[in-house]
């Protein structure tokens, strides 16, 4: 074999192996993008998976769920002025303000007053309550006494799937109409739970209270 030759040879193998190698990393490439459109998917639809939102119409009542921060108090406020419910209700969760020696509810309450709403159309379940499944069997016991036919409960998003599963069968055999919903704007939207500490946090809970709850296991 001629040095000319032996070069050509060399050349061919080299053109090869370059070839078989930039393949390769495209296949590769290729099977991570894939990966990360699928994982991306898989993650969004897990996050929408939580969220309710219910097509609102006026109701008797507007709910605050217990627990959430200042959103959901802002977002039945909202709902309040737009004129979807007559009352605002509060479930009693027993909670304390730490730096002040009254309840939580009292305080929320006082934020209510402040807001404008008279101390007439805010009302406060009777029944202390420490999940979701005791707030929906307070409600109710509420929403028949004052013999109100339709509620607007309002949560933070990724808490409304298991909320609405909950008070639908809480409320099946009734004629009260509920309707569901989330706090908006919220931190948590299913396009970007996934970036956060708390987005993964509150996600994970959310699927081990509905597994939960749907083995009968008390919320």
């Amino acid at each position: 074999m001629t040095v000319t030759e032996r070069n050509e040879q060399q050349s061919k193998s080299c053109l090869t192996s370059c070839f078989s190698f930039f393949a390769s990393s495209i296949g590769i490439g290729i099977i991570l993008l894939t990966a990360v459109v699928f994982g991306y998917l898989f993650l969004r639809g897990a996050g929408a998976f939580l969220i309710i939102a219910s097509d609102l119409s006026p109701s008797d009542a507007i709910v605050v769920l217990g627990g959430g921060g200042e959103g959901r108090l802002n977002e039945a406020l909202e709902l309040y002025v737009e004129k979807y419910g007559r009352v605002i209700i509060l479930t009693e969760t027993g909670e304390w303000v730490e730096e002040y020696d009254y309840m939580q509810s009292f305080d929320i309450r006082i934020q209510l007053l402040n807001n404008g709403i008279p101390e007439g159309n805010i009302m406060i379940t009777d029944v202390e309550v420490s999940s979701t499944l005791e707030e929906a069997k307070a409600v109710k016991q509420l929403l028949e006494v004052r013999q109100f036919s339709s509620a607007i409960v309002v949560t933070d998003p990724y808490h409304t799937k298991r909320t609405s599963i909950i008070f639908n069968d809480v409320f099946s055999g009734t004629d009260i109409r509920i309707n569901f919903d989330p706090v908006t704007p919220s931190w948590y939207n299913s396009r970007t739970w996934f970036l956060s500490k708390d987005g993964w946090k509150f996600t994970s809970l959310e699927y081990i209270k509905l597994l939960a709850y749907k083995l009968g296991i008390q919320d």
